[in-house]
């Protein structure tokens, strides 16, 4: 195995971890909300909470390490608009998720645990989960970029 294909298989592998795990994400807040039960609710804020911590964090700083590291040890140029589009995008994405949508997905969840839903704390939790959504498309419009070396 070259140094070129531990790269690639990290980056996959991380890759999987980050965008199959927020689409994970995704169907269970699907089910929890057909639940219609505040104390599911409330976990499932806290649970993602830690999840982007302690998961998407991680996964999406290892994409971009391993991203990196397939540049600079493949023939890839940072001139090349996938590379660079998807580096900056996927910096974004990472930035927003984890600095935007976590803390509140997080403060959202023990709100609900200690006053019990409101209509304004249910919008407030459907807003973030559209934005969640917004960002997996984008995440698979990366990897669409990746798969098809869009500008080479």
């Amino acid at each position: 195995m070259t140094s070129y294909e531990l790269w690639l298989f990290l980056h996959v592998s991380a890759t999987i971890v980050w965008v199959g795990g927020a689409v994970m994400g995704q169907v269970f807040g699907v089910l929890t909300k057909r639940a219609a039960n505040p104390v599911e609710s409330a976990a499932f804020g806290r649970n993602m909470a830690w999840v982007a911590k302690w998961v998407f964090l991680p996964s999406s700083i290892a994409v971009i390490v391993t991203g990196i590291g397939l540049t600079e040890d493949g023939n890839w140029q940072w001139s090349e608009p996938f590379v660079l589009i998807g580096l900056l995008v996927g910096i974004a994405v990472a930035a927003v998720g984890i600095g935007y949508v976590t803390p509140r997905m997080g403060r959202a969840g023990a709100r609900i645990a200690a006053e019990g839903p409101s209509p304004a704390l249910l919008a407030e939790l459907n807003t973030l989960v559209w934005i969640a959504r917004g960002l997996i498309l984008v995440l698979f419009v990366i990897v669409f970029m990746m798969v098809a070396k869009l500008g080479t």
